[in-house]
């Protein structure tokens, strides 16, 4: 065999491209891809009940909260927080449980979850569970956008298998399932 044999014409350099591109390119494209963003944070940025912009980082079992630009503030036991559709919700972390309690101030209905369901900022919704000393959250959907049981399904089917974060996204993964499964 000749060196020049192993050279790749332009014919066979463009189907090698495309081979390598366009499945590539097909799973960047996927609703779940494209809307999908997942870290590790050490705080949480929602909308509380009343409209703020705040901040929460754990102290512990408690919460430290901050307004944007602005230094911690004293330890709080429990975040008021909207959730996705538009209720307020009481939340603490019970380190009997491993999980938050969560209370809902309209209806007075509590419950226990290790997902924290919440509305960023910029409206968008975000779910979270805790990871060591801080949080592992991922954007559920735009501030337009349902929620449904299919896009949690998704959501983590995607974490399980292409997140760079396998613990914490694991933890994710499974609290969106039983999420989408009540």
């Amino acid at each position: 065999m000749r060196a020049s044999d192993c050279i790749l014409k332009g014919g066979d350099m463009r189907t090698l491209f495309w081979s390598v591109s366009l499945p590539l390119l097909l799973a960047s494209a996927s609703p779940v891809a494209a809307s999908t963003l997942a870290f590790e944070d050490n705080k949480l940025n929602f909308r509380s009940c009343d409209g703020q912009h705040i901040t929460a980082r754990w102290r512990g079992a408690d919460f430290s909260l901050s307004l944007p630009g602005k230094s911690l503030g004293d330890e709080h036991r429990s975040i008021d927080f909207i959730a996705w559709d538009g209720r307020c919700v009481t939340g603490a972390w019970s380190t009997d449980t491993s999980a938050f309690d969560l209370a809902d101030k309209g209806a007075g209905k509590a419950t226990s979850s290790g997902l924290i369901s919440y509305v960023a900022w910029d409206g968008s919704k975000w779910a979270g569970v805790r990871a060591g000393s801080g949080f592992f959250v991922a954007r559920v959907a735009g501030e337009n956008e349902d929620i449904t049981n299919d896009r949690l399904l998704e959501l983590a089917d995607w974490l399980q298998k292409r997140n760079q974060y396998p613990a914490p996204g694991a933890a994710l993964a499974k609290e969106l399932k039983s999420a989408a499964s009540p």
